[in-house]
């Protein structure tokens, strides 16, 4: 089997831009020349297309497929283990993407939610949707002794909860976005009440609001736990969450 480069192109469904581009780095360079002094493809370089293309699908840059042909630097076992963890971690990832996307979606279909104000707060629900795995974690490293707690925070793994809570949360912004910027009279106390169903469903935001005033904790996770909240919303918020729980010791 010998080939120029267009036949051997339209062999594998390739181009002759890809091989010559392969043959400039060196990851399949043909050794066998014709009579016209042109390289040509041989058995040999279609053997070695073919493990390009099934290192390729498996996620493999182009370096890394040279060194891997080049040098064998893993086992085949080893090299599938490998890039078996890499896709696992790559589709976690892309399932997490997914749930925030899943979540907005949800919020978007609430009755009596237009889209315009619901589009107003976006990036705030986005962000402590994508934000919200990672603070899980760290909530349950620091109150790992407290059994009560705990027990509490595992709440935030179930789905219904979560819904309940995105509800709740997209609820309370939106009651001090219009407090805010109409001077609602009733605002306040439709805050309260708000609070009140939050603290009913996860008692522990009494704990997690403690945070907020303990130096050590901010100092370790302060990127974590810098949300995208406006300035004014934020600050009305945590006025209204101390004297929620100020008033119920």
């Amino acid at each position: 089997m010998e080939m120029t480069i267009g036949q051997f192109a339209k062999l594998v469904g390739s181009t002759v831009r890809t091989l010559r581009y392969y043959d400039k780095i060196e990851l399949l360079t043909p050794k066998k020349y014709n009579n016209n002094g042109r390289k040509v493809y041989t058995r040999l370089d279609w053997e070695l297309f073919q493990q390009i293309m099934i290192l390729k699908h498996f996620g493999l840059s182009l370096k890394e497929i040279k060194e891997q042909m080049t040098n064998q630097k893993l086992k085949n076992r080893e090299l599938l283990q490998v890039q078996k963890q890499l896709i696992e971690k790559k589709l976690a990832e892309l399932n997490d993407k997914l749930e925030v996307i899943t979540r907005m979606e949800r919020l978007y279909n609430l009755e009596g939610i237009s889209e315009e104000e619901l589009n107003e707060f976006a990036f705030i629900m986005l962000d402590l949707f994508r934000r919200e795995k990672s603070q899980i974690q760290i909530l349950e490293e620091h109150f790992t002794h407290d059994k009560e707690i705990m027990k509490q925070i595992n709440l935030l793994h179930d789905p219904e909860c979560k819904e309940k809570m995105d509800r709740d949360i997209w609820y309370l912004i939106q009651v001090i976005r219009n407090t805010i910027h109409y001077n609602d009279p009733t605002g306040r106390q439709k805050v309260q009440e708000i609070l009140d169903k939050m603290d009913n469903l996860f008692p522990a935001s009494r704990n997690l609001l403690k945070l907020v005033d303990d130096d050590h904790f901010l100092t370790k996770y302060n990127n974590e736990f810098t949300n995208y909240f406006p300035e004014n919303i934020a600050s009305y918020i945590y006025k209204e969450l101390k004297t929620y729980y100020d008033n119920n010791e």
